[in-house]
């Protein structure tokens, strides 16, 4: 398997776009049958425990899928990957003790999930497996029709799960167990279709410490931001009533899925962006601000369709129950167009230039402001406090990332239309 080409990547981008559907979509369709089957309160815990098996994920993850894919890409043999498929399966063992103890704390302490302890202890178990997931070594070696394929099968498996067992309001204790069953068939075949790719199963303890070390700053911005977002209905779970917890997090599940739309693009694109950063950075930037303007009119035809729909589309789809969640869908859609801002300048010219630090500096603050702000606004707001406490996160991070791209003259290079731009050699900005 070569290094990616710049002239690789349309058939890849299309099968991982299946498996996005696959992923992120097929939820959206048992968002109706959650809501009707388990009620407000019911489904407010299930969303409560995703939020948290979430934020396991993101954190046992730590950044180590951007680093792997960057490094796979340059890759020249199979030992190389060998060596990187173990130390990513020790980064990932070492952080999952702290994590799992930090899961069962956060259950203990959010009145919502301690109430139903098995649904939250299973939902921590199956952020920790989550977070084992392939996906990014199948795009990375060209491969992301296998991840496809893969996909199909948990689908499937998780699907049928759910449906045969699921039926009534008592049966809320079901659905982690029967999502953790169709996780370990996912993580059996994509482990077992690579198995003759190890050379061991894990590293030295010092391979996945430095990969912890190399992968800690862009945790910091992803893990800050990414991980505020994916904690949000937990946090809120702490702060409001159940009933609160299902208005804000059906609407936050279908921005989500909105925000979701750039994760497989990023899977194929990033390491293509890396690889013309090297070799022609001007074409970089030049399909930097492409992929940007794409996501951002996506993103501005969203806004105008919620405004238009929501008032009819929420209680139609998930019942009566549910028009609290109108105006909380009203006003968080306006984080779409923002975060797509955000996760483009970062994701597609900061990170392919080792410019972590910047996403650092500018994901602590945002996400500690946005953390201080959720906590008065929605004790006493409910889910319309935290959407918007997650409105001015967004907020102070774009503003951060334009302050600190212009302060080191990084603004020029983003907007240069020149044919020819030297590569910005990786420093450390001051």
């Amino acid at each position: 398997m070569d290094p990616v080409k710049p002239s690789l990547g349309k058939a890849e981008l299309v099968a991982v776009y299946v498996a996005y559907v696959l992923r992120y979509v097929y939820p959206l369709l048992l968002l109706p049958f959650y809501g009707r089957t388990l009620g407000p309160g019911g489904y407010g815990i299930i969303l409560a425990g995703m939020s948290l098996s979430n934020s396991i994920w993101q954190f046992v993850s730590f950044g180590f899928p951007t680093v792997g894919g960057r490094d796979t890409v340059h890759a020249k043999n199979g030992e190389e990957r060998a060596a990187i498929l173990a130390s990513q399966m020790t980064g990932r063992l070492l952080l999952c003790a702290p994590t799992a103890i930090f899961g069962l704390g956060a259950v203990a302490l959010s009145p919502v999930l301690s109430a139903h302890p098995l649904p939250g202890c299973t939902a921590v178990v199956l952020g920790l497996l989550a977070a084992f997931n392939l996906g990014w070594y199948f795009t990375s070696t060209g491969r992301a029709r296998r991840s496809v394929m893969i996909e199909v099968i948990g689908f499937i498996t998780s699907l049928t799960l759910i449906f045969s067992f699921v039926h009534h309001p008592a049966d809320l204790s079901h659905v982690f167990p029967l999502l953790l069953a169709s996780t370990i068939v996912q993580l059996a075949l994509a482990y077992g279709s690579i198995r003759h790719e190890f050379s061991g199963v894990v590293s030295s303890l010092r391979a996945g410490i430095q990969l912890i070390h190399r992968s800690k700053v862009i945790f910091i911005y992803t893990g800050t931001s990414v991980l505020l977002i994916s904690a949000s209905t937990y946090i809120l779970s702490v702060l409001a009533p159940e009933t609160e917890v299902s208005a804000f997090g059906v609407a936050e599940r279908l921005i989500a899925a909105g925000l979701s739309l750039m994760g497989p693009a990023a899977q194929v694109l990033v390491p293509k962006v890396t690889y013309l950063v090297s070799t022609d950075p001007a074409r970089a930037n030049r399909l930097a601000r492409r992929i940007l303007a794409f996501f951002l009119c996506g993103a501005i035809a969203a806004v105008a369709c919620t405004m238009l729909l929501a008032g009819w589309a929420i209680p139609l789809v998930f019942g009566n129950g549910f028009q609290h969640t109108v105006p909380v869908l009203k006003l968080f859609v306006l984080v779409l167009p923002l975060s797509v801002v955000n996760q483009a300048i970062g994701i597609y010219f900061l990170i392919p230039r080792h410019c972590e630090s910047l996403l650092a500096r500018a994901g602590v603050a945002s996400a500690v402001i946005s953390l201080v702000a959720a906590i008065p606004l929605a004790s006493h707001w409910g889910a319309m406090g935290m959407v918007c406490a997650r409105l001015i996160g967004e907020l102070t991070l774009l503003t951060a990332l334009l302050v600190c791209l212009f302060r080191s003259g990084l603004i020029g290079e983003f907007l240069s239309t020149r044919e020819t731009v030297l590569a910005l050699r990786p420093r450390e900005e001051g």
